[in-house]
């Protein structure tokens, strides 16, 4: 072929029509920042979250064993029957499983412990709390008491400042309410949790207020069984129930422990104790009220944290992961991937944080 001076082979007029090709082909390519082949998701720097980072390892003692995550800390106080297990982070305590078994002599009114601490001032009553209301909620408004009394220097009881109930989630299997409440801890830093206790009414035993007054106090004392909870910072529990509900299933008694146990337990506790399985009893319980939350009280309170923190939400079309993004990220993302996440959502764990 002959165009004016050029002459033009076949084969030379291929390699022309491949080159133009290539040219057309390479631009419709060209996008966003200008790269050829652009991937928007290969931009997107992932970040896992604490709780998903997590190894777990196995503790055990000549009592119990458990699985704890790595790094963390266990404390125990008292022996069988008034055992006490913290499982905790040492470098944010916040985050903590607690357990006691038993608890005793606090006092029914003020009323009591004045008569109390007025004919008998070095006995145990005259020093230990009122729990009025004889519940549950009512045990965690006085819990600090237990660690003034009872601190030592291996062991030290949790601070729950500013106890506020957010739900009460009814009954459970070890006799008292499940709750979901709010706290401060000593250094006043904001948590979260799912608490239980059961009060236990031994009965009634009336004096007279004094010589001169006919007005009878009733000074029995109250026990409190199976003090459960675990903890997280306030907006946290979401990620990290799963991990905690783990820590407390995994918990196992010796057999040299439950038989002293045995020795020691009272009629409340073969009533509500099952002690071979008390790690899972502990955990379905937990669980079980877990689910049966207000879910709404989560969304509003994880849409709050995302405003207050510079967050948005968004999830992984591919894997359904939840991430929480740097705000502005939708704006900056051109992908199809990553979509915004729905309001059902906020009520589920994140896996980790999306940065800029």
């Amino acid at each position: 072929m002959k165009i004016g001076k050029i002459n033009i082979s076949q084969k030379n007029l291929i390699i022309i029509g491949l080159s133009i090709f290539a040219v057309i082909g390479s631009a419709a390519l060209l996008k966003g920042n200008g790269k050829i082949f652009y991937n928007p998701d290969a931009n997107v720097k992932i970040v896992k979250s604490e709780a998903n980072k997590i190894e777990l390892e196995d503790y055990k003692t000549n009592e119990f064993s458990i699985k704890k995550p790595k790094g963390w800390k266990v404390e125990t106080l008292g022996d069988y029957i008034h055992y006490t297990i913290k499982v905790y982070n040492p470098d944010n305590p916040i985050y903590q499983f607690f357990f006691n078994m038993k608890t005793e002599g606090y006092n029914k009114s003020e009323d009591a412990k004045k008569w109390q601490q007025k004919y008998y001032p070095n006995n145990m009553f005259a020093k230990t709390s009122v729990i009025a209301t004889k519940d549950t909620e009512g045990f965690y408004k006085i819990f600090n008491d237990l660690g003034t009394l009872n601190n030592t220097t291996t062991f030290t009881f949790p601070t729950l400042n500013d106890f506020t109930v957010n739900e009460n989630l009814g009954k459970g299997s070890l006799g008292g309410d499940m709750l979901r409440a709010t706290f401060k801890d000593a250094n006043g830093k904001e948590g979260e949790g799912i608490f239980t206790a059961y009060v236990y009414d031994v009965g009634s035993y009336y004096v007279y207020e004094n010589i001169i007054s006919g007005k009878q106090i009733d000074i029995q004392y109250l026990n409190v069984y199976d003090a459960i909870f675990i903890s997280t910072p306030k907006d946290e529990l979401i990620d990290w129930q799963d991990t905690l509900s783990t820590i407390c299933s995994s918990l196992s008694f010796s057999d040299s422990f439950i038989n002293g146990f045995y020795n020691e337990q009272d009629a409340v506790m073969k009533n509500f104790q099952q002690i071979r399985a008390i790690g899972n009893q502990i955990s379905d319980g937990i669980m079980d009220s877990w689910n049966k939350r207000n879910k709404s009280f989560d969304i509003m309170s994880q849409k709050q944290s995302d405003a207050i923190l510079g967050y948005e939400r968004v999830y992984d079309t591919e894997t359904n992961e939840i991430y929480k993004a740097y705000n502005g990220f939708t704006d900056d993302y051109d992908g199809n991937r990553y979509k915004s996440v729905t309001d059902d959502m906020y009520t589920q764990k994140t896996s980790g944080y999306i940065e800029k």
